[in-house]
Parts: structure tokens; sequence; C-alpha cells
């Protein structure tokens, strides 16, 4: 079952188990793995995304909730159905980013894509959610990692021009959305049709969260890698400006009624 996946992340799964045994869990949750990631992942992914800065956190949580050391003798524990999931999806993000072995980044994809875990939820709730994660290991598989996930160059200086890479985009897609709000603003739009276009648009942006065809975004695997990844990025910053804009719209809309 696990001839893909690479050494860290079989070390993840072994210490999802650890942890699930520790709590005395009857089989290994999301959390556990998250945990089991957190403790095995590689230094570059680590570096990227701090992971491990936040696995006190997530204990802390866990502890909060009534999830305390048992140190249950149990070896053989079973993956919950979410954890059965969460492999699946991460074998999908392998994929997806042309990688001929599963590892420790592609786990940590799937954890985020089981919205209702407990994990999911942590990671969303420390700036980490699904699409910013996607973004971060993309960039980190073309510019540090080579397809059998080991380091393909110097580590020095790398992980800074990444984070920048990954905050450039996020500056021009901020700049789209302040020039989208500057139109708006200055259009001679009446008021109530901005409002019906922001109400239309923000059922727009729900239907399309709950039905979830945003993995469309992220499917372009066959393609060129260089094209793939491009479309990817772009892909992913208009997603971001479809389940947002409709802010603008209705914010000015309101403005022009009120003042």
């Amino acid at each position: 079952m696990f001839e893909r996946y690479t050494e860290n992340a079989r070390r993840a799964i072994f210490f999802a188990r650890d942890e699930a045994s520790r709590v005395g869990s009857s089989c290994i949750e999301a959390e556990h793995l998250l945990l089991g990631v957190m403790r095995s992942c590689e230094l570059e992914l680590n570096e990227v995304l701090k992971l491990k800065d936040l696995e006190d956190a997530l204990r802390a949580d866990l502890a909060a909730t009534g999830q305390r050391e048992i140190s249950s003798k149990h070896i053989d524990i079973p993956l919950a159905n979410q954890s059965k999931r969460i492999l699946a999806y991460g074998a999908e993000e392998a994929e997806r980013l042309n990688s001929l072995e599963i590892g420790s980044a592609h786990l940590l994809l799937g954890i985020a894509r089981e919205p209702e875990s407990i994990a999911a939820r942590f990671l969303s709730a420390h700036n980490l959610d699904l699409l910013r994660a996607r973004q971060m290991i993309a960039l980190l598989s073309r510019s540090h990692l080579g397809v059998t996930g080991q380091a393909s160059r110097s580590r020095i200086g790398w992980a800074p021009a990444l984070r920048r890479r990954y905050w450039i985009g996020t500056a021009v897609w901020l700049a789209l959305f302040i020039l989208l709000g500057v139109a708006v603003a200055t259009s001679t739009v009446p008021a109530r049709h901005l409002l019906f276009v922001g109400a239309i648009w923000f059922g727009a942006a729900i239907a399309w969260q709950i039905l979830g065809p945003s993995s469309f975004f992220w499917s372009f695997g066959k393609c060129n890698r260089a094209v793939a990844m491009a479309l990817s990025y772009a892909f992913g910053y208009l997603y971001q400006l479809f389940m947002f804009g409709w802010l603008i719209p209705i914010g000015v809309g309101i403005y022009r009624v009120t003042r």
C-alpha cells in the first residue's frame, strides 16, 4: 500500500499511529496524521510552512478538547475513514504535482482537503488553508524538489526567496482587488444595481464553495510542467478574486444608499 510513499511520509504514518496510541484512540484520525506530518516533515517543508512551530499549539488544542495521553499499548490501530480519504487525496495531490512519490507535503494537502476534520480546521485557523498550502507547496516543488522529493540544490537562501515569491503574488492579487474597487466606485451604476450584482455574485460564490468545483483549478497535471504551474497560479488568484470580489459592489452599493 505504501510503496510510493517517501521515507518521511511513511514516518508520518508511523508517528500518527503513535499519536493515536498515546491518547487511547481506537483509530488514526486526521489530527494524528497532522501531528505525524509535523514530526516527520522535511526541513524544506518546515522552513516554508513552519509546521513544527504549530505542533505545540495543536497538542494544546487537542488537550483542551479532552484528548489526553493514556499510553495505550495497541499497535495495530486502523485508519479512520477520514484518514483513508486523506491518503487518497494525498495520492491525487502527488499526481497533480507530477510527483512519482507521495511525500509528507502531499499528505498535508490531503489533510487540508478534509474540511470537517479537526486538523483541517486547525490549519485554516492558522492561515494555512488548502489554497495557500497548495500555492506554497507547488512553489516548493517547482523551486526546490525533484520528482523523487529529494533536495536538488543548496538549502541556503531558497526559503526566503520562496516566501518572497508567494507574497509578490499576493500583492498582485491585492492590487487587482483594489483596481476593481476603484473601477466600481467611480462608475455610474445605480446603487440598487450594484447591490443586486453583489447578491448574485455572493450566491454564486457560496454555490461554488458548496459544490466544490474549485479542484478544476488544480487539474493541469497533464500539461507541460511550466504551463501547468502558470495556469494553477493564475486560476488560484482569480478564484480568490471570485470568492471575495462580491464585497466590492455590495460595499459601494451600501455606501451610495446610506450617504
